[in-house]
């Protein structure tokens, strides 16, 4: 008679998961992967990842497993006292989740057929930044030893997130390097404005995975902006009305460039409405210059609130450095030409 194979050791369970959570360093496939991965290793039905946005007040779904599009959408658990004690630190089971009163949508719970939910923190370099769900459909008792060792799953789920992260970021600074070299060639190759001003609103939000992009001179004898050249955008969105008055043009005649979060409320916009009918979410905008004087704004536009990086805004900032030479060239060669 064949012995039976050994039960596999919570360092065996461990070794095995941070194998599979750490073979990857893109971030879509790194959080389906930890999700189903700790599924399987913890014999549980489900798990979901939740990491905080930028502002730290609002978690959003990142990965789920073995969950239905009903449930997965049923609404914010940002308020549940669960989740605010994993989010402080401390993980913590819920042993009947339909009928306990933290829970806030206990009739979606129970369809799903979920019963038993564990919740623990996800620390991303020293700082609790989401939050780690894995739920039974089962009755199920965890011990200290598996809520511990799902507390370590944390743990190295948050370092491999933030390892996947850098290695995005060092990808993005060499695209960046390489799209300012292209661009800068592209546009120092012409005198003709309309290429200049053409090439960088459309490859700018294809480099930066944006919405849409503008370009607007400021006038030389009116001092009011004139939109140039768009890309992504409706005609009822450009004619919604001049910018001049808005709190952000007046930063960026300054020469700061400014970070809109959110474009349908921020008090340095105006046309909240219109960035809500368009689907507008953020707006990275910077002056160009030429010679330290500004001659004009670029406004990079994202569907989704985004956080822009410093290197989104360096990149911003160089291009529209680059641009404004071009630019300011091509309109001297056309008034020679007049």
């Amino acid at each position: 008679m064949q012995n039976a194979a050994p039960r596999p050791t919570f360092l065996d369970l461990f070794a095995e998961v941070t194998k599979a959570i750490t073979s990857s360093l893109d971030l879509d496939e790194l959080f389906g992967r930890i999700t189903h991965k700790i599924s399987e290793a913890m014999t549980v039905d489900a798990a979901t990842i939740r990491l905080l946005d930028p502002s730290g007040k609002k978690l959003f779904l990142r990965a789920a497993h073995g969950l239905s599009e009903a449930y997965l959408n049923r609404g914010p658990i940002d308020a549940e006292a669960p989740v605010f004690k994993a989010l402080e630190g401390t993980p913590i089971v819920i042993n009947d989740a339909p009928g306990d009163p933290r829970i806030t949508y206990p009739e979606v719970t129970r369809q799903e057929g979920i019963h038993t939910i564990m919740v623990v923190p996800i620390p991303i370099r020293g700082e609790i930044r989401g939050i780690l769900r894995l739920l039974t459909k089962e009755p199920r008792s965890f011990s200290r030893e598996e809520i511990d060792f799902v507390t370590t799953l944390g743990e190295q789920c948050g370092i491999a997130i933030e390892n996947a992260r850098a290695y995005k970021n060092q990808k993005t600074l060499l695209d960046y390097f390489i799209t300012i070299h292209e661009i800068g060639k592209a546009i120092n190759s012409t005198y003709e404005l309309d290429k200049i001003l053409d090439l960088i609103v459309t490859r700018m939000p294809a480099v930066m995975n944006l919405k849409a992009a503008t370009i607007r001179l400021i006038e030389e004898h009116k001092g009011k902006l004139e939109l140039k050249a768009a890309h992504g955008l409706s005609a009822a969105y450009l004619q919604r009305g001049p910018l001049d008055e808005e709190w952000a043009t007046y930063y960026l005649k300054q020469g700061d460039p400014i970070i809109i979060r959110d474009a349908k409320k921020d008090i340095h916009t105006i046309y909240h409405k219109e960035a809500e009918d368009e689907g507008i979410g953020s707006i990275l905008a910077v002056p160009i210059t030429y010679q330290d004087e500004v001659i004009g704004i670029l406004r990079l536009l994202s569907e989704e609130v985004r956080s822009f990086s410093d290197a989104d805004l360096h990149f911003a900032m160089a291009i529209a450095e680059q641009g404004g030479v071009a630019i300011q060239r091509a309109i001297d060669y056309s008034r020679l030409g007049q």
